[in-house]
């Protein structure tokens, strides 16, 4: 049983899964466009333009998501499922230090995720004419992965300030592991296509040996 108060933990509960997930796609970005330059040419060699978008969107959807946890506990008459929600909720308990610290985190959090937002309301999210239209006389905030790696690591320190208040330690969300069913995972089926293609080129194996595979009709 939850040692952090029920109307605090109901919250809690949902932004860590949120958090836990966002991290997971962050660790399959790393693993898959920030490896090595090697790695890039591999993706490049095998589907270049699939990858492509697969790194835009990833990196657009970890910028929505920062945006979406950095949102006000409200918009207009609805409720909104954020850290700004918990805080209040934090604030309710009357634990002066405990709010003191977050608050201290969350403003600081908001800092780093303005150029996300801006990103998330002019070009991912909504597409604002004007952004569009004059894109070189209004540029959006250049976005870079130290950026999102420190305002990952505040969401962090943010939850983790709380379970370890209530004497439940911390989550280790940047350890996420997905059971051989990661990037690396992909990454290791590539090269094994790639040897594939180096083994025909050398007529070591017929060019279509692959329909030997349980998959040749996938």
């Amino acid at each position: 049983m939850s040692n952090i108060p029920v109307n605090v933990d109901e919250i809690f509960q949902e932004l860590t899964t949120e958090t836990t997930w966002l991290h997971a796609r962050w660790i399959m970005y790393r693993q898959l466009f920030a490896h090595s330059p090697q790695r890039i040419d591999l993706l490049n060699e095998c589907a270049s333009t699939f990858f492509y978008t697969i790194q835009d969107v990833l990196i657009g959807d970890v910028q929505i998501a920062l945006s979406k946890l950095t949102d006000p506990a409200r918009t207009g008459g609805h409720e909104n499922l954020s850290l700004e929600q918990l805080q209040e909720r934090v604030e309710k308990q009357g634990e002066a230090g405990l709010q003191s610290t977050l608050r201290q985190i969350l403003d600081e959090l908001h800092q780093k995720c303005q150029p996300f937002r801006s990103w998330r309301n002019k070009r991912l999210a909504h597409l604002d004419l004007t952004t569009a239209m004059q894109s070189t006389l209004n540029p959006l905030p250049g976005i870079s992965r130290q950026m999102i790696e420190e305002a990952l690591e505040l969401v962090r320190r943010y939850l983790n300030a709380i379970q370890i208040h209530y004497g439940e330690g911390e989550t280790g969300y940047e350890h996420f592991i997905m059971s051989a069913s990661d990037g690396e995972a992909l990454i290791s089926m590539l090269k094994y296509g790639l040897r594939y293609e180096q083994l025909f080129e050398q007529r070591r194996v017929g060019f279509d040996d692959w329909q030997e595979s349980n998959w040749k009709d996938a």
